[in-house]
């Protein structure tokens, strides 16, 4: 029997334990690839970004599978090299908080990934796609796209400390910058009619973050993005619905908070964004479900 080809790009930082543990993982994790029919091509990421080109590269040279090892940031920089082409993703998530992993129901069992990936089934994924209008730049994202409070608390996380504490990382200094923040108004348009608000997160899939739920009812199979829009200034109002976000959603009859679905949104204003967790630039921005969709083994 012929063997599936594919390339595994490894960010070498992700992981539990020390490099050796690591090390013994990957080489098992191909083995039981090798297999079960599967043939892998290791890749390592040596600098931000590289994980995009990698998948290009990987794509274009007519690989079937391209599977990322690593967390959400290595698999979205990895996404910008993948759209638009035939490959496949394949997911081992080994990151901080693996909140794609746990929305796809991909498990973290090495085994149970080598099962999901040589078994071949897909999913097909809407993407969305935040595009910069002073530059025409843009970047495609899996979960959501924040605009404000969130991103300026990806921009405060220390590299340090997220090594240590992982996920917890994000809660420190969230409590950290929410006392501290001064929040800035910024300009919302959906469908022609434009909001005010201090933070928007545009939910392409239900997971937000850690037990995070802000964006309950988007779907990475809808062709559609749920809007959350808050505007309010008050530190305690955001500490309240954080407090509600723990417990399944933050309501669409929360004061202050509006609820959109659209597939598309225009932001003005002078706010930090941030897609999928990695800081992307300011505003203005344009966020859109991108016209390409993407087959995730799942």
């Amino acid at each position: 029997m012929k063997k599936r080809k594919a390339v595994l790009i490894l960010n070498p930082r992700a992981g539990r334990g020390h490099a050796e543990r690591r090390a013994s993982e990957l080489s098992v994790f191909c083995a039981r690839l090798n297999a079960a029919g599967v043939s892998v091509e290791v890749t390592e990421t040596a600098a931000p970004k590289m994980a995009a080109r990698l998948a290009h590269e990987a794509a274009s040279s007519g690989v079937c599978d391209v599977i990322v090892a690593g967390g959400d940031g290595t698999i979205n920089e990895a996404l910008q090299g993948l759209v638009g082409s035939r490959a496949r993703l394949g997911i081992w998530p080994r990151g901080t908080a693996n909140v794609l992993a746990r929305e796809l129901a991909i498990p973290s069992s090495l085994e149970k990934v080598v099962e999901i990936i040589a078994h071949g089934r897909v999913r097909r994924v809407h993407v969305g796609r935040a595009v910069a209008e002073t530059t025409g730049e843009h970047r495609y994202f899996f979960l959501m796209a924040g605009v404000g409070l969130d991103a300026s608390i990806v921009r405060g996380v220390r590299p340090g400390l997220k090594r240590r504490l992982g996920e917890g990382a994000f809660w420190c200094s969230g409590i950290e910058h929410l006392l501290r923040w001064q929040p800035l108004s910024f300009n919302a348009e959906v469908d022609g009619e434009n909001f005010g608000a201090t933070f928007a997160v545009i939910g392409n899939g239900a997971s937000y973050g850690g037990k995070l739920s802000i964006t309950p009812r988007a779907r990475l199979d809808r062709r559609e993005f749920e809007i959350c829009l808050v505007d309010s200034r008050s530190r305690f109002r955001y500490l309240h619905l954080l407090g509600k976000s723990m417990r399944g959603g933050v309501g669409t009859k929360a004061g202050g908070v509006r609820y959109l679905n659209a597939t598309q949104l225009r932001a003005t204003g002078d706010a930090l964004v941030q897609v999928d967790g990695e800081l992307i630039g300011t505003l203005p921005m344009t966020f859109e479900v991108a016209p390409e969709t993407i087959d995730v083994l799942a």
